[in-house]
């Protein structure tokens, strides 16, 4: 199998350890890396409700890490003469993928096995690599 764009989705449950298997699997295959960190108003909203703090300072926060994980993985792909295009979005999570798969012809899309969900597996249209 070809891959030639691959979407690597994070959000704000991501941690770095998804960041180096990712950019390997990008070297091996020699495909350009689109990373996507998405914040979901819902989650954040029942979040800020769960820990009682405000909707938009936890806004804020997460909003910062997700910039945060971007640019780690921006630093290891260089590094690694891996391309990357680099998208900070805000909205539901199954919608902005497949607008991404579609406007960017993505092959594939990677994500922490604890962010595998279901819903992600069953509405992707292309294939889902679970690291």
């Amino acid at each position: 199998m070809e891959f030639k764009n691959l979407l690597l989705l994070l959000t704000d449950d991501t941690d770095e350890e998804i960041i180096s298997p990712c950019i390997q699997f990008c070297k091996i295959f020699r495909c350009r890396l689109f990373v996507l960190f998405i914040m979901e108003p819902f989650r954040i909203s029942r979040l800020a409700s769960l820990t009682h703090k405000k909707t938009n300072e936890l806004h804020k926060t997460i909003e910062e890490q997700g910039w945060k994980l971007l640019y780690l993985v921006e630093d290891e792909a260089t590094e690694n003469d891996i391309r990357t295009s680099l998208h900070h979005e805000e909205g539901n999570m199954i919608k902005l993928i497949k607008n991404f798969v579609e406007n960017y012809t993505i092959d594939a899309l990677i994500l922490r096995k604890k962010e595998a969900t279901k819903k992600v597996f069953v509405a992707s249209p292309v294939m889902v690599i679970g690291l």
